[in-house]
């Protein structure tokens, strides 16, 4: 089946009453990642290891999609927050996280589409992905015409910048493409290169997940990369930075729509307060949010890094001193292995009491070797 240049409008046109602010089509057989494959052998992908296992099928969606034809890409402005960052003792959360989970929005509005869909095109079938399954939504949406993937690897539109998330509705029927892909507008723009805390843009449009803040306060099991830790700053879940300093960011929306309005608390709050957090607390907290996908345990970990670069800047106070001193006895070793770390950062005396203390009942080898180097550090700085 085909669908005709006037049925693409009207498919892009429902997508739009549907919430998105923009929408475009592309064939099935133009979204092949070509370059994953070395990405992948770089081990650029860090610990996301399903994307050795769809390497195949996103070197040819038809594969894993034998029933479909094209896709309708969308995308939703989450908004640019302009406000000054927060103080070293309060948490920076990405702005994309500041409001509701983008993944229950977005499929919540594809689904609304799919109905709509269904009544005007009742012989196309249809199939909504927000962020999974093995396809690669920023060529997806660059090859739709909806923007360009720019140097910091983030899809860049010249009318609405990037603070944006996209969705992928399948369908299975070909489809007249509404726009050709969007030409690339960086022109000798380096800035997001310059600003990343940790290099991981290491070089235009080339990321390395091993060293990137968003990968290592979200999708990263374990601890932080101790050398790593410092740069992290008070980035308690993401990073925007190579966002912010986009020069394209300027024509960015700074009224979202409602799901995407900032929650009261969610970001800025002092890090002692996050650090009060049990699991159960965790999950009711941010019921509905993406901070979820951290986890409980990682969003500790996340928490007492910021944490140990608040005492380095000479931040805190006696309440963050002590909710830090209790994480040292958590049951999870990647949270103590954290505290130790944090509390080195910490230029008095009674951090170290505390540190040599939990030595003397630390069971776990990882945390005894982080409490070793922090009481070395502490040593070497008096």
């Amino acid at each position: 089946m085909i669908l005709s240049a006037a049925d693409a409008r009207r498919l892009t046109n429902a997508a739009l009453s549907a919430g998105f602010e923009r929408a475009g089509l592309a064939p099935l057989a133009a979204l092949a990642d070509a370059g994953l494959r070395a990405w992948l052998a770089d081990g650029r992908h860090a610990g996301m290891k399903y994307l050795e296992r769809f390497l195949p099928l996103r070197e040819d969606p038809r594969r894993a999609f034998p029933k479909y034809r094209s896709v309708l890409v969308v995308a939703a402005d989450y908004g640019d927050d302009r406000s000054a960052p927060p103080p070293p003792d309060r948490g920076d959360v990405a702005r994309y996280a500041r409001g509701d989970d983008y993944h229950l929005v977005l499929k919540a509005r594809l689904r609304a589409l799919q109905g709509a869909l269904r009544a005007e095109f009742p012989a196309v079938v249809t199939r909504p992905f927000v962020d999974s399954g093995p396809l690669n939504e920023k060529l997806a949406a660059a090859v739709a015409g909806l923007g360009w993937v720019g140097r910091n690897t983030n899809l860049v539109n010249r009318r609405a910048g990037s603070w944006c998330v996209l969705g992928l509705l399948l369908l299975s029927a070909d489809v007249v493409a509404a726009a050709s892909p969007a030409k690339d507008y960086c022109g000798l723009c380096t800035r997001c290169l310059e600003v990343c805390p940790t290099g991981a843009i290491v070089a235009p449009y080339e990321l390395d997940a091993r060293l990137c803040i968003s990968y290592l306060t979200i999708e990263h099991a374990g601890p932080i990369p101790r050398a790593l830790r410092p740069a992290v700053g008070n980035r308690i879940f993401g990073c925007d930075d190579c966002q912010a300093v986009c020069p394209w960011n300027r024509f960015a929306t700074r009224s979202p729509s409602e799901p995407f309005r900032p929650r009261d608390d969610l970001h800025g709050r002092p890090l002692t307060e996050w650090l009060s957090l049990d699991a159960a607390s965790f999950a009711t907290t941010f019921a509905g949010a993406a901070i979820l996908r951290a986890g409980a345990e990682g969003f500790a970990r996340n928490v007492l890094v910021a944490a140990g670069n608040a005492f380095a800047a000479g931040a805190g106070d006696a309440d963050l001193d002590r909710a830090v001193e209790r994480r040292l006895a958590d049951p999870s070793p990647v949270v103590r292995d954290a505290a130790a770390w944090a509390l080195g950062r910490r230029r008095d005396g009674r951090a170290t009491r505390a540190l040599k203390e939990r030595r003397e009942v630390e069971t776990n080898e990882a945390v005894r070797l982080e409490i070793d180097a922090s009481l070395a550090e502490k040593s070497e700085r008096r």
